[in-house]
């Protein structure tokens, strides 16, 4: 019985060592798409929100019925994904210091200091949320599966909706909010300046 329970314990031990990508299914980033550990492709649509509170009720249900409509007549399986992302307030939070450093009314240069502070405080917080869509297509073949996400984002766009295949650096970019939300409220993924994602190895 001791015994059992030591190779359960060195188990767990062995599976706490393991680097991050032995525990994600995605291998490679590249050509714009996800490379998975099963061979399969992922092509990613990032679909732009689309505030219809102010269309009449003739354009509502004409948006819905062309969206029912195009994600109906897709045959193939796809993935519909959500995932709430901390708004990118650095160019305005550089646009703020910049201000403050030519601003020489001092009462002025205070209250911009003072609201700088604010700024950057609802970012590190993570207060400041966006609301992200996005579609994923998979598939065996490279070229197949891109036509298709061209054909769907075609359709899905006769309704009004803005579709985008998604770039190598916007994948990363899902993978990091993804993998790492609280990282995400004041850090950006990392930029996209190869061929491959490098090994993260254990030095324990």
């Amino acid at each position: 019985m001791i015994g059992i329970f030591k190779k359960d314990k060195a188990k767990i031990e062995e599976q706490k060592r393991k680097a991050v990508q032995e525990w994600l299914p995605v291998k490679d980033v590249a050509e714009d798409l996800m490379v998975l550990k099963d061979g399969r492709y992922v092509c990613v649509l990032k679909v732009m929100p689309l505030n219809i509170i102010l269309k009449s009720e003739n354009e509502k249900k004409r948006i819905i019925q062309t969206v029912y409509e195009a994600l109906n007549g897709f045959k193939d399986s796809m993935q519909i994904f959500s995932i709430g992302r901390p708004v990118d307030l650095d160019s305005y939070i550089s646009c703020l210091q910049t201000k403050s450093k030519e601003e020489t009314n001092i009462t002025k240069k205070r209250l911009l200091q003072e609201y700088l502070k604010y700024v950057a405080s609802i970012v590190t917080s993570g207060e400041a949320v966006e609301r992200r869509f996005f579609i994923m297509l998979s598939g065996r073949e490279k070229e197949e599966l891109k036509a298709k996400a061209h054909e769907l984002a075609n359709n899905l766009e006769k309704s009004g909706l803005k579709i985008e295949l998604a770039a190598d650096q916007d994948i990363i970019d899902l993978l990091f909010s993804f993998s790492h939300p609280s990282q995400a409220a004041f850090e950006r993924a990392p930029a996209f300046n190869g061929p491959y994602l490098p090994p993260i190895f254990n030095t324990r």
